[in-house]
């Protein structure tokens, strides 16, 4: 007869792969579902969840979790996925199955309105839904519970443990260091020439080139694909079937690479996670700030450094056919790194980026606690943006409706970015003092060695380590916000001769 433990991961791994089975429709929702179906979709989701839902949160869950209340601490494995599946269990019991249906249905249309809207630059297309989102999540809030403020119990949905009070905390030391770095890049008198970036390529050729370097990080294409979405995003299903997509303009074709590698850094992670323990917390990610970490690394410490560049600057000029041939390394170097003022949070310089996350959090902990009315968003949204970044979205496209995340009810997802900005920073500083001769590999190409080095310190582990433990244990420090503040210091002070 099965153990009690045998029983308990029977119930687990149906729930780990129910949830497989719903990013899986929710991927084909944002890719190549007909815009007819998302009301059914709806219902399919609603279905999933629902059944998700009823396991977790189910009486015979609750009997395996007291059963085994106290694991073999000399099994990290056992004692892992009883831990996480309690914290499920635990929030999931306070939460109704009606209330998870019903927002799967709304945010199921939401994402369509959505879409529709930031195509008409029209807020009025989506501001029904999201009032719906809004009511719905503050619903969550108090089904979950918290001390002072609703947004808590949103916010540590996406990265257990944080609030507002720590995001806050981990926001004041970031605007201390990077205002007045922003006031003086801004002022140089050496400023890049971001032209070189904006010579027009296909589509075909944006893929084709971003692809290649996505194989090239180790990216297995046996194991994922690399799709169009109005939004990139990655999903993984196992390790062996991760999708990434992302979005094309043919004027603006770093955009779509620097959305690609970003892409790839989850994506990597997602294919590292061990498939021996797919369906169990052991095989899934920690959280969302230790995913962004990963994103984040491959994005900027690599595909914005000049060693890259020496590498993939020649294969940009024979994809151009002639159009960069009179480019320097040293000026498309800074031209990609140029900081400037964008209202798109996708296309932000390291350096400004985080405004943008703090723009979002502040609005939507605001929503959250009824500081500011959907209606009255985009106006907010301006004023904000103003204030952070000196500039006037032209429209809400470009405005509050440029990201997809509040359409899904991802309200706390946002300062999971600025936490993985953190994170890369410190990790890109112990890689580099296990790898002295990284930006050497770089520059011929070779990833091997640091893809190994994130393999073991960060991907094989899953759930095993909280996020805060997973960077301590893969950098020897806890971790230190000083470290990003640094590693931008660094970066602009030569470009811009500050």
């Amino acid at each position: 007869m099965p153990s009690t433990y045998e029983r308990f991961m029977e119930q687990v791994k149906k729930v780990h792969t129910l949830a497989s089975v719903s990013r899986l429709l929710s991927w084909d929702m944002q890719t190549y579902m007909p815009p007819k179906g998302g009301t059914l979709r709806g219902e399919q989701l609603a279905l999933i969840r629902g059944e998700m839902h009823d396991i977790i949160a189910g009486d015979a869950m609750g009997a395996f979790l007291n059963e085994l209340s106290s694991p073999n601490g000399a099994d990290p494995v056992r004692a892992t996925n009883i831990r996480e599946m309690r914290r499920e269990h635990d929030r999931a019991r306070k939460i109704p199955k009606a209330y998870v249906e019903e927002l799967t249905r709304v945010t199921s249309k939401a994402k369509s309105s959505w879409s529709e809207a930031r195509k008409n630059k029209d807020f009025g297309l989506f501001a029904d839904d999201l009032k719906k989102i809004i009511e719905l999540k503050r619903n969550e809030a108090g089904y979950v519970g918290f001390d002072t403020n609703p947004y808590d119990a949103l916010l540590t949905e996406y990265e257990p443990g944080s609030s507002a009070e720590s995001v806050g905390a981990m926001f004041a030391p970031l605007r201390e260091g990077i205002t007045p770095l922003l006031k003086q890049v801004l002022e140089s008198p050496t400023q890049p020439d971001v032209s070189i970036t904006r010579h027009p390529l296909s589509e075909e050729r944006q893929r084709e080139f971003g692809a290649s370097i996505a194989k090239d990080f180790g990216f297995d294409f046996d194991s994922g694909r690399l799709d169009k979405s109005a939004h990139p995003f990655c999903s993984g299903f196992h390790p062996g079937d991760v999708r990434m997509t992302a979005r094309y303009n043919e004027h603006e074709p770093m955009s779509s690479l620097f959305a690609i590698l970003h892409e790839t850094g989850h994506g990597l992670y997602n294919q590292g996670l061990d498939a021996a323990y797919f369906g169990t917390p052991c095989g899934e990610s920690v959280s969302l700030g230790v995913h962004e970490s990963q994103s984040r690394l491959w994005e900027n410490n690599v595909g914005r450094s000049k060693p890259f560049w020496s590498r993939y600057l020649p294969k940009l000029k024979a994809t151009y056919g002639g159009a960069l041939d009179d480019v320097s390394l040293d000026e498309f170097h800074f031209a990609v790194n140029a900081v400037h003022l964008s209202p798109i949070r996708v296309e932000a310089d390291e350096l400004t980026y985080n405004l943008h996350i703090l723009l979002r959090f502040e609005l939507e902990n605001d929503l959250i606690n009824g500081n500011v009315s959907v209606d009255a968003l985009p106006e907010t949204w301006d004023a904000k943006m103003e204030r952070y970044l000196h500039l006037t979205p032209p429209d809400v496209s470009q405005g509050c409706l440029q990201d997809i995340h509040w359409s899904f009810g991802g309200i706390g997802y946002f300062p999971t970015y600025t936490i993985g900005n953190l994170y890369a920073a410190q990790l890109d500083a112990a890689i580099r003092r296990d790898i002295p001769k990284l930006d050497a590999q770089i520059a011929r190409g070779e990833f091997g060695e640091l893809l190994g080095w994130l393999r073991e310190k960060i991907h094989r582990h899953g759930m095993r380590y909280a996020s805060e433990q997973v960077i301590e244990e893969a950098t020897g420090e806890r971790p230190d916000g000083t470290y990003f503040v640094n590693y931008l210091r660094d970066k602009y002070a030569p470009l811009y001769k500050l």
